[in-house]
């Protein structure tokens, strides 16, 4: 773990900084360009993209400050402070409201967008954790006597919670995490017959390994209810969803064989007008 890129003259550079905002700005550019590939247009993906920085920044903040209520009650002032925390799994959410608003609002097909962010997703959170959160050392695991335990330096998070010993990767676990959910994605993507499978695919494996990989975490400011993390129940209503979604999806497929359901925006693009061509 080493969290300082470099140094701009006296200005210090983290990985964090760096790497965190090219995962975005990679998820982007790509998400952009498979629109344009699956016949949708990439302008609108790019619009809204701006619509989902901001609901994401937003969601980040809040799910940390919900899950540590009772510190920013007694210290009001640590609202205000941009750097206080931010919890990943609010900004998805934040991400997937502020996207779905938008497409909404546009009237544009959801579940193509959805499908095409899900598949990038996963890269992305690998980047983030291996090359933001692993070198920041933040997220950091529970001890741990297993051979790929890493002793992060003194001055570190993990340092001041547990000292000089072995803790799980837990940043790397999920990195690992990601890196299957875009393999799978983009697997699944040629055998898809309605659109929603690959979000419904992300939301299963995204849900199952992050409530697992929630067992070795040790930070301990990521807030609980009960026995579980937030997290974890974050994960056990991200699954339900899935299992509502394959089911109306199950249904739509159903529906599209028997050719009562117009396939436009379910399983071939809407007829839009680009936006570069009005």
């Amino acid at each position: 773990m080493h969290p300082l890129l470099g140094h701009l003259g006296s200005f210090e550079i983290h990985f964090y900084s760096v790497f965190f905002p090219i995962a975005i700005l990679m998820g982007i550019i790509l998400s952009a360009r498979r629109a344009r590939l699956e016949g949708f247009d990439e302008l609108r993906i790019y619009q809204m993209f701006i619509v989902v920085l901001i609901s994401v920044f937003f969601g980040m903040r809040l799910l940390h400050i919900a899950a540590n209520f009772r510190e920013y009650w007694e210290h009001p002032r640590r609202l205000l402070n941009l750097r206080a925390g931010a919890v990943l799994y609010g900004g998805y959410l934040g991400a997937i409201a502020g996207g779905w608003l938008y497409l909404r609002a546009i009237r544009h097909p959801a579940l193509p967008v959805l499908d095409i962010t899900s598949t990038y997703y996963g890269l992305g959170l690998a980047i983030h954790r291996s090359l933001a959160c692993f070198m920041a050392g933040c997220c950091f695991g529970k001890p741990t006597d297993l051979p790929w335990g890493v002793v992060f330096p003194e001055g570190s998070f993990a340092y001041q919670a547990y000292g000089a010993v072995p803790v799980h990767p837990t940043q790397i676990y999920e990195a690992l995490l990601g890196l299957i959910i875009f393999i799978a994605l983009v697997a699944w993507r040629r055998r898809r017959q309605v659109y929603g499978e690959l979000w419904a695919l992300q939301l299963y494996i995204y849900s199952i390994g992050r409530f697992v990989i929630e067992f070795a975490r040790g930070d301990s400011d990521r807030g609980f209810l009960g026995p579980l993390s937030t997290s974890q129940w974050i994960s056990v209503v991200m699954f339900l969803i899935a299992v509502g979604l394959t089911m109306f999806l199950a249904r739509r497929r159903r529906l599209l064989r028997e050719g009562r359901l117009d396939p436009r925006g379910v399983s071939r693009p809407h007829d839009y007008t680009p936006l570069a061509a009005k």
